[in-house]
């Protein structure tokens, strides 16, 4: 039974409208996900374990015969993408997905990167206050070494 959190060291994520957005904060790449994946990424990261989201799916009218596949490579992609981190050995978490989400997407569970705005998120001047400045920080507070700029704009260009 294997459980995931969010690398909360580099990923921020939020849930809005029914769709997961994830934003990488070292590279100003973000991921989104279809209905689907939305509903199984926030059941895994409430603590569910993985074979828990498959039986749930599973039991769904409809569901395919590769079910088992799909999340395999759904949770090999949030790795690869390094979305999440193995978690702790939870406890039992209730999974209850509705036949609905997954029937609209097909049983599809798509996790989608997108690079089109990695100017503007590297830019972000929030993500260059130095924790013990705060929010507002004075114009020193803000990271200006050449070597860091130079890391940010070679991680654009992958």
């Amino acid at each position: 039974m294997a459980t995931y959190t969010l690398n909360e060291s580099k990923m921020f994520s939020d849930i809005a409208d029914g769709i997961a957005i994830i934003i990488n904060s070292e590279t100003g790449i973000y991921y989104g996900m279809n209905g689907l994946g939305t509903v199984v990424f926030d059941t895994l990261m409430s603590g569910a374990s993985d074979e828990a989201v498959l039986a749930a799916l599973k039991a769904l009218p409809g569901a395919p015969a590769d079910m088992d596949a799909r999340l395999a490579a759904f949770v090999d992609t949030l790795k690869g993408y390094e979305i999440v981190l193995p978690g702790a050995d939870g406890g039992d978490v209730e999974v209850s997905i509705e036949a609905p989400v997954a029937e609209a997407d097909e049983f599809a569970l798509l996790v989608e990167e997108y690079n089109d705005a990695q100017e503007l998120l590297l830019a972000d001047p929030i993500h260059e206050v130095k924790e013990d400045a705060g929010w507002q920080p004075e114009k020193d507070a803000l990271e200006t070494d050449e070597t860091v700029v130079q890391q940010k704009e070679s991680k654009m260009q992958q």
